[in-house]
């Protein structure tokens, strides 16, 4: 069963720029826990970081305009945080089993010149077999719709 080791969002609403656990980003960091509890105030963010995950499920299985839209989330400009014009940058580490090297996704969501929300830049990358050292191959990386997969 796969398991994320870490999680990275910037300007996702009330998110503007968390880190939890190890990410390819920051390898020194502990990697979650089997068993995550998020605790604080209202208004901080806990339900924001469960929807961040359904919002990532969204751009994957249908598109980034579909999934800014749907459950209530009123299009981009309402789910990039206030005061930011950037975009929307979420970093995911994770191992598809205990013995898998881990898996890199990053996907960043942006607004075209139409100002219609877009895949900016989108990246898998993983170590190579048997390498323990060097960059991690990126086997998926797209940026602005134009790139690459490695088969």
């Amino acid at each position: 069963m796969g398991k994320i080791l870490g999680i990275a969002i910037k300007n996702y609403g009330s998110l503007k720029d968390i880190k939890m656990g190890k990410l390819f980003s920051d390898r020194n960091a502990a990697e979650l826990g089997n068993m995550v509890a998020i605790i604080g105030p209202g208004g901080n963010g806990k339900s924001t970081i469960a929807d961040a995950f359904g919002f990532i499920s969204d751009c994957i299985s249908s598109d980034v305009e579909t999934a800014c839209d749907v459950k209530n989330r009123g299009g981009f400009d309402q789910l990039i945080s206030q005061g930011e014009a950037d975009s929307i940058h979420f970093e995911i580490y994770y191992k598809e089993n205990q013995n898998a090297r881990p898996i890199t996704y990053e996907l960043t969501i942006s607004k075209d010149k139409n100002n219609r929300p877009y895949v900016k830049e989108e990246r898998l990358r993983q170590r190579r077999s048997g390498k323990s050292y060097g960059w991690p191959l990126s086997f998926l990386h797209l940026v602005d719709g134009k790139g690459y997969d490695v088969n």
